[in-house]
């Protein structure tokens, strides 16, 4: 049976790379991402006392909601997920999984971790053409900041699919003062809303035999793609007018940050004899990775693992000569990661 590897080691390994084949395939789901990482640096112009605010754009019925900022500001700030009802009737906006990030020079793993961990939904209704807020927060000076939360958007009297208006919004003391989007930093970093945000993917089965072992890369870009080229990338619309301070930044999720991957991963054991095999993930250069896996309602998460080194994460327990396992597991990628992301195994 497979487990995970609480103090999995840190190695360089140089993975001989598997191709697309036909047992090897991606599908999107999930429902809406309302996606906001851009400005990720939030200063005081971007405040709603500045008139601002970061994110704004209709979703209807489940999806997921993916907030990461820095607060540059200098001061102590607020932020929330303010939810506007443009019905006629209530809706309830409930969140069965959530996390928030509030942390200085820290990726959201906690956030993550906790996400996958909820015991305690959360709910509040609006009334029609009121407004409401989830997950507010204070948020201290140079702190990262931020939420992943499912959500589901319904009629309060029926539970049908209804549509609200989700905004990202920060500020010091005037909350209501938003009443345009702030202004966009990085053109490939990304604001809006995307398609899906669930990514259920299936591996071709590997025999890995040296401890190098054989690995996928997903998750990468358009000019670093993985195994699934961009075919494991939403596209993020941006629903913001182009100025020329803020420009629209519509384009790939590169990274995948903010999507929940659903992984099924088979290994053979090609060997004479009984041996057990290790899951691994890293980067093959360049800057960190902060590998994160969920397995049967646990997480475990790996900070700062260098680009070109690779940490084990789950071992497949004893496989007999010449049997498959066959390993279901959680992936997410963590803000500040670099990508593609590597998924291997090796024999020990």
């Amino acid at each position: 049976m497979a487990t995970l590897i609480q103090n999995g080691t840190r190695a360089s390994r140089n993975p001989s790379f598997a191709g697309r084949t036909a047992g090897t395939t991606v599908y999107k789901g999930g429902g809406y991402v309302f996606y906001s990482d851009n400005p990720e640096d939030v200063g005081l112009q971007d405040l709603a006392d500045a008139g601002k605010f970061l994110n704004r754009d209709t979703v209807t019925g489940a999806g997921l909601v993916y907030l990461w900022h820095h607060n540059v500001t200098g001061v102590t700030i607020n932020h929330a997920l303010l939810i506007h009802n443009p019905n006629s009737y209530p809706i309830t906006v409930t969140s069965t999984n959530y996390g928030l990030t509030n942390y200085k020079g820290s990726p959201d793993t906690e956030a993550w971790k906790r996400y996958f961990a909820t015991t305690s939904p959360k709910s509040i209704t609006i009334n029609p053409l009121g407004y409401g807020t989830l997950f507010q927060q204070s948020v201290p000076a140079d702190n990262n900041f931020g939420m992943v939360a499912r959500t589901n958007v319904t009629n309060s009297s029926t539970g049908a699919a209804a549509s609200a208006l989700f905004f990202d919004l920060t500020w010091r003391t005037n909350s209501g003062g938003g009443t345009a989007y702030a202004d966009t930093r990085s053109p490939s970093m990304r604001r809006g809303k995307g398609a899906t945000y669930y990514n259920t993917m299936t591996f071709d089965t590997i025999a890995p035999t040296t401890t190098d072992g054989i690995a996928f890369k997903i998750l990468g870009s358009a000019q670093y793609p993985g195994i699934f080229g961009t075919d494991d990338l939403p596209l993020i619309v941006d629903p913001a007018p182009a100025t020329s301070t803020n420009k629209n930044v519509t384009g790939l999720l590169d990274g995948g940050y903010g999507q929940q991957h659903a992984v099924t991963m088979r290994i053979k054991n090609s060997f004479s004899t009984a041996r057990s095999f290790n899951i691994y993930m890293g980067r093959e250069a360049g800057f960190h990775t902060f590998p994160f896996v969920n397995m049967a309602g646990v997480s475990l998460a790996h900070n700062w693992v260098p680009g070109g080194t690779y940490v084990d994460m789950i071992s497949t327990g004893v496989i007999n000569p010449g049997q498959t396992a066959e390993v279901f597991f959680f992936v997410v990628v963590p803000a500040m990661s670099t990508t593609p992301l590597v998924i291997g195994a090796r024999p020990v």
